[in-house]
C-alpha cells in the first residue's frame, strides 16, 4: 500500500514537473526583464519553455499552463498595488481585489495558450508559426480595450530602454514589439522540436526578417522636422504625501505655488505641475486660483497644471493652462479613467459597500482632446493612467501636438516598481508618435524622452525637486500616428482567413 502511494505521488510530481515547471521558468525569466532588474533582452528568450509545452500538451493542460504563467507574472508586476489596497480597504477585501486582478489579467495568458494549442492541432506548421505571435498580440490588444482596459506588465514594455528597437513602435505601434518577440521564439521552438520543415522554416524566417527590417528602417524615411526652437520649462515635483493630497489640498497648493515662485528663472516658457494639485469650481468667479494668477503675472509665466473640476454637478480630472495676461480657460478632461477608482457605473453602490472616506468611481469622463498653444508651440497633456494607451495619445500628435506632457500623481505607490512601470510607458508613447514626451509626477518619477523614445532626464523617487529642462521640439511623422492600430487588425484578418483556408498551409 505504501509503495503504491509513493508511486502515485511520484507520478503526480513528474506530471507537475513536466507541465508546470516550464510555465514557472518562463515567468521567472520574464520577471527579470521588468523593474527593478531591467534585463529587457531576456524577454526574447523567456517564453521558450512556455511555448514549447503549450504546443506539446492537451488543450486543457495548455490553458492551465498559460494561466499559471500569467498568475506568477501578474502577481509580481502588480504587487505594488497592494500598497494602495491594504491601506484603504480591509484586509480580506484587499486580498480579494488582488486575487481578482491577478486572475483577470492571467486569464488572457490561459486563453492565449489554449488558442495556440488548438491551432497547432490543425497540423499546419506554417499556420502555427504565424498564429502563436498573432494570438499573443491579439490577447494583449483585447485586454487594452473597453472599461476594464489595463496594460500594466505588457511584454513589449520590457524594451523601453532600447531606442533603436522602439522604431518598431513608430512603424507598428506598441504591438510590433510583442509580435516580434513571440514570433522569433515560436520559430526557434518549432525548429528545435522538428515541428516545421526546412522550406516552411525559410518562409516564416523571411517573414520575421521582413517585418523586423521594415519596422526598424521605415521611420528613417518619414519626414522629420528638426526644430531650432526649444521650450524652456520648469517641472515641479513637490513630493506631497497622500495624506496631504486627500486631507489638505490647500497645503499642497501652497507648496507648489511656493516652489514655482522661488525656483523659476526669467525666460522660462512654461511651468508644469502634476495631476490634481488644485480644486476648481466652475461656478466661482475665478476659474484659476488667484494666487496662481498673481505669481504667473508677476513672473510673466505660463503654468500648465492638473486639477479637479466641479462643473454642472460633475467631477472631472483635468489639465488646464494659465497664460500670463490671458484669461482664457482651456481645459482637457481626462478620457481614460481608472476602472473602479475613478469610474464605475454603479459608484453609489460601490461606496456604500466599501464605506471609505474617499469616493470611488465618481469622476465623469471627458469626450474630446485639447491642445494648448504656448508662444506658437502646440502642446498637449494626458493624465496618469492614459499614458498606457497609445490609441489615445496618438490623437494629440495627429492633431499637431509637438510635445506631450503626462501629469500624474504616483504617490499612491510609494517607491515601488509601479513608478517605474508608469515612467517607462512614456518611452513607447514618444516613439509611437514621433514627439517628445515628458511625465511630471508629484513624487517621481518625473522623466522626459525625445521623439525617438531616448531618455533625456529622470528624477529620483519621493524627492522634492524643481527641474529646469530645455525641451527639443523636433517632430517626426510616424506610420502609427497616421494609421493607428492597423497592425493587430491586419493580422487578425490574416489569421481568420488562414484558419478558414487552412488546407493551403498544410505540407504537400
Amino acid at each position: 500500500m505504501l509503495i503504491k502511494s509513493l508511486q502515485h505521488y511520484w507520478k503526480n510530481v513528474t506530471f507537475i514537473n513536466k507541465f508546470y515547471c516550464p510555465a514557472l521558468l518562463s515567468a521567472a525569466i520574464l520577471i527579470l526583464a521588468f523593474p527593478p532588474f531591467e534585463q529587457g533582452y531576456l524577454a526574447w528568450v523567456a517564453l521558450l519553455p512556455l511555448i514549447t509545452i503549450i504546443l506539446r500538451t492537451t488543450p486543457a493542460r495548455s490553458f492551465k499552463t498559460g494561466l499559471l504563467f500569467g498568475l506568477v507574472l501578474n502577481l509580481y508586476v502588480n504587487f505594488y498595488i497592494n500598497q494602495v489596497l491594504f491601506t484603504y480597504l480591509s484586509g480580506p477585501l484587499a486580498l480579494l481585489a488582488m486575487i481578482l486582478l491577478a486572475f483577470y489579467t492571467s486569464l488572457f495568458y490561459g486563453l492565449f495558450a489554449l488558442s495556440s494549442n488548438l491551432v497547432q492541432r490543425l497540423k499546419c506548421p506554417l499556420l502555427t508559426a504565424m498564429a502563436v505571435p498573432i494570438l499573443w498580440m491579439l490577447f494583449e490588444f483585447s485586454r487594452s480595450i473597453g472599461f476594464l482596459g489595463y496594460n500594466v506588465g505588457y511584454l513589449g514594455y520590457t524594451q523601453w530602454q532600447y531606442s533603436e528597437l522602439l522604431n518598431l513602435s513608430a512603424t507598428y505601434g506598441y504591438w510590433g514589439l510583442p509580435f516580434l518577440i513571440v514570433f522569433i521564439q515560436t520559430i526557434l521552438v518549432m525548429s528545435l522540436e522538428k515541428k516545421i520543415r526546412d522550406k516552411e522554416l525559410a518562409v516564416v524566417s523571411s517573414v520575421f526578417m521582413l517585418i523586423l527590417i521594415c519596422g526598424l528602417f521605415v521611420p528613417s524615411l518619414m519626414k522629420t522636422e528638426q526644430s531650432e526652437e526649444t521650450l524652456k520649462t520648469n517641472l515641479i515635483q513637490g513630493n506631497s504625501s497622500m495624506d496631504q493630497i486627500l486631507r489638505s489640498r490647500t497645503e499642497v497648493a501652497q507648496l507648489y505655488l511656493g516652489l514655482t515662485e522661488s525656483s523659476t528663472t526669467p525666460g522660462t516658457d512654461l511651468v508644469v505641475w502634476p495631476e490634481t494639485v488644485l480644486d476648481i469650481n466652475a461656478s466661482e468667479k475665478h476659474f484659476h486660483n488667484p494666487e496662481l494668477t498673481k505669481i504667473a503675472d508677476n513672473l510673466d509665466l505660463n503654468i500648465l497644471y492638473g486639477a479637479r473640476l466641479r462643473d454642472n454637478g460633475n467631477l472631472y480630472n483635468i489639465i488646464t493652462l494659465y497664460e500670463s495676461g490671458n484669461h482664457s480657460e482651456p481645459v482637457y478632461k481626462k478620457v481614460r479613467l481608472v476602472p473602479f477608482v475613478e469610474f464605475f457605473p454603479a459608484e453609489d453602490l460601490l461606496n456604500e459597500l466599501l464605506q471609505l472616506d474617499l469616493l470611488l468611481g465618481s469622476y465623469a469622463p471627458g469626450g474630446e482632446i485639447t491642445l494648448f498653444d504656448i508662444s506658437g508651440k502646440t502642446l498637449a497633456g494626458v493624465i496618469c493612467f492614459e499614458s498606457y494607451f497609445g490609441k489615445h495619445t496618438r490623437l494629440f500628435a495627429r492633431e499637431g501636438a509637438e510635445h506631450l506632457f503626462v501629469l500624474t500623481n504616483d504617490a499612491w505607490f510609494g517607491r515601488s516598481i509601479g513608478l517605474d512601470h508608469h515612467a517607462q510607458a512614456a518611452a513607447i508613447r514618444a516613439a509611437e508618435m514621433g514627439i517628445g514626451v515628458t511625465q511630471v509626477a508629484n513624487s517621481g518619477i518625473t522623466i522626459s524622452f525625445d521623439y525617438r523614445g531616448r531618455e533625456i532626464y529622470r528624477s529620483a523617487k519621493q524627492k522634492k525637486e524643481t527641474i529646469p529642462l530645455v525641451l527639443d521640439m523636433t517632430v517626426r511623422q510616424t506610420p502609427y500616428t497616421l494609421l493607428g492600430d492597423y497592425f493587430p487588425l491586419l493580422w487578425a484578418i490574416y489569421l481568420a482567413l488562414a484558419i478558414l483556408f487552412k488546407k493551403y498551409f498544410k505540407p504537400a
